[in-house]
């Protein structure tokens, strides 16, 4: 199996995109004690890029993967506003931002990448 191949194999596994979709869900939600320190800004940016483009590779549909990507986040930044006060989480519509800011970055990078890795049309 050719290196191309693989990773497209690697890339369009329903798996891992769940995978990465739950592991964003299980971060955000722990106590921001429990995670490391730096920009949270540019944590949603890098995470939800690299969300959008794993699940562009599964779904190949640019519509259907930005709007499900903002809405996620969305759900997300609610979710941290109903978590209790001791987990210091809040809802922030800068981060929800920032999450859709990554998604669309993501599906740039899909769409400059995708024609490198991808043994199908784009």
């Amino acid at each position: 199996m050719k290196l191309k191949e693989l990773v497209n194999k690697l890339l369009s596994n329903r798996y891992l995109a769940f995978c990465i979709t739950l592991i964003i869900f299980i971060l955000c939600s722990m106590p921001s004690e429990q995670l490391p320190k730096g920009n949270d800004k540019s944590a949603h940016f890098i995470v939800f890029a690299g969300w959008a483009f794993c699940h562009q590779f599964v779904f190949r549909q640019y519509a259907k993967t930005l709007i499900i990507g903002i809405l996620y986040g969305i759900f997300i930044e609610f979710w941290q506003g109903i978590l209790p006060q001791s987990f210091h989480r809040n809802f922030d519509w800068y981060d929800a931002l920032a999450d859709s800011i990554g998604v669309l970055i993501g599906l740039l990078l899909y769409f400059f990448t995708a024609k490198f890795i991808s043994t199908e049309k784009i």
